[in-house]
């Protein structure tokens, strides 16, 4: 008989929750979408407003959650005995508003804070009297944004290229897309993968001919691609293939428009170029290897590169400024080697890094410059050395429409320039990397078999208002727990 009057008593407390006991008290709520770590208001309100001090408020998780409640509100007063654990410290009544009176007028809002990946979900707000209640359902969706698309190549053929798209680390799943000028593409493959943290990857790869011009688009992030045609290696001359296919090597540093699209995020990785590329890689391999080099690592190797004059009549130098003189250049309005000049030291091994000013707020940006590296001691004033060139220049290029790699085919990044630019040269790896100092994010990266010594290469180019300064950094060396450790002052 004890056991016939608990049973009843479940099935009462079952449908006393199950459904209002008048329609008079009503409670509404709209869905929520919230970034990773910031604070949320999932709002929620009586309809018509009405007092809610008097009243109690609950919210809770569905699947038993009732008796475990992220917030519970009893007595006028917030309750924290039964609160599930997960919340403790992070909820309380918010405001759905700005003109929001709070409880008096019916809002019963939860503000969370510190949002998780695993506090996404469907919650209740529960409302209720000593006669009625009601419960609305608020969504709330944690976002992560991911990397930037990393985007690939590789020519299978002669006439065709495999283009390999990728980002991870997001949430909720992201969508990816591919596109050229006139219509969605559908790629061969699109996958995608789920980390122990909850994060999102995605990867995708389609097959495309060459000269055409393709998107990679994921959610609202877009790295684009122009692909022509491989260089055609010398016949006859198994050196000549392989000199072909190193600087086919340098056409996959379109990965690094991916990298370009750093300057304007505060997150970013490094996509590194392969030159070791191989005839029968599998159409679906991840083409390129990923690394990071952080700017705090690369300074470590900070050199304080001055500019040699090398007898340049179409340059001035004052101190460690570099600027171009007001006359006319015998190549009309294209910027070419005629401005461009060597620092020192010269760099034969090892590992060095040097920044470059090219602007400021007063003066603004430059518009025009070279920076990289050459294997040329001394560069004649006559040479038409064009921003595509690489035999012996590495550099990166800025114009008023795009910045430049030194690579062939060219790869085109999205301008404005870094007001500060960083450049590693890693020699005994042959990788080149430039970093925007102000975002703390690598722009772009290559790699190349370098012809050593090599010599920092300056070029300011013409007609800006602000110069091109080498910037100098007080470097002492601190002995210390057998290491050495440089010091920048």
């Amino acid at each position: 008989m004890g056991a016939l009057m608990l049973m009843v008593l479940a099935v009462c407390v079952f449908f006393c929750r199950a459904a209002p006991v008048s329609n008079s008290l009503q409670v509404g709520g709209s869905p929520v979408s919230v970034q990773l770590g910031d604070t949320a208001t999932l709002p929620c309100w009586l309809s018509p407003p009405e007092s809610a001090e008097q009243l109690e408020v609950r919210w809770f998780l569905p699947g038993g959650g009732f008796d475990s409640p992220v917030l519970l509100y009893q007595r006028a007063q917030l309750e924290h005995g039964s609160q599930d654990a997960a919340y403790a410290g992070r909820v309380s009544l918010g405001l759905k508003d700005a003109t929001s009176n709070g409880l008096r007028e019916g809002d019963v809002s939860l503000k969370l804070a510190n949002a998780t990946l695993q506090d996404a979900g469907d919650y209740s707000c529960y409302v209720s009297s000593d006669k009625e209640y009601d419960t609305a359902t608020v969504s709330l969706v944690v976002t992560v944004t991911g990397t930037p698309p990393l985007l690939s190549a590789v020519w299978i053929t002669g006439v065709r290229v495999n283009l390999s798209c990728e980002s991870e680390g997001w949430s909720p799943r992201p969508s990816l897309r591919w596109a050229d000028p006139l219509k969605t593409l559908t790629p061969q493959s699109l996958q995608y993968s789920t980390a122990p943290s909850g994060l999102v990857s995605v990867h995708s790869w389609i097959l495309l001919p060459a000269s055409t011009r393709v998107s990679c688009w994921v959610e609202e992030q877009e790295v684009r691609l122009k692909l022509q045609e491989p260089p055609t290696p010398p016949q006859g001359s198994g050196g000549g293939a392989a000199a072909g296919w190193a600087a086919f090597g340098l056409l996959l540093s379109a990965v690094l428009l991916a990298a370009a699209f750093l300057l304007y995020r505060k997150r970013g990785k490094k996509a590194k170029l392969s030159t070791e590329g191989k005839r029968n890689l599998p159409e679906n391999q991840k083409l390129l290897p990923k690394g990071k080099i952080e700017i705090s690592t690369a300074r470590q190797s900070y050199v304080n590169v001055k500019p040699e004059h090398n007898g340049n009549e179409y340059l001035k130098i004052v101190k460690n400024k570099i600027r171009d003189l007001p006359i006319n250049f015998p190549d009309g309005n294209k910027v070419t080697c005629l401005t461009a000049i060597t620092g020192t030291p010269r760099l034969s091994s090892g590992q060095h890094y040097w920044e470059v000013s090219l602007g400021n707020s007063t003066v603004g940006l430059k518009q025009f410059w070279w920076v990289g590296v050459t294997s040329t001691a001394s560069i004649q004033a006559d040479s038409h050395l064009t921003p595509s060139s690489s035999n012996g220049f590495w550099f990166l290029s800025s114009s008023s429409k795009s910045l430049q790699l030194s690579t062939e085919p060219s790869v085109l990044l999205p301008p404005p320039g870094p007001q500060t630019l960083g450049v590693f040269l890693d020699i005994d790896r042959g990788e080149l990397s430039f970093y925007n100092v102000e975002e703390q994010s690598l722009i772009c990266s290559l790699t190349a078999a370098f012809t050593v010594p090599l010599f920092p290469l300056f070029n300011p180019g013409k007609g800006d208002a602000a110069p091109m300064e080498l910037l100098q950094r007080e470097v002492e060396a601190e002995q210390g727990g057998g290491e050495t450790q440089l010091l920048l002052r």
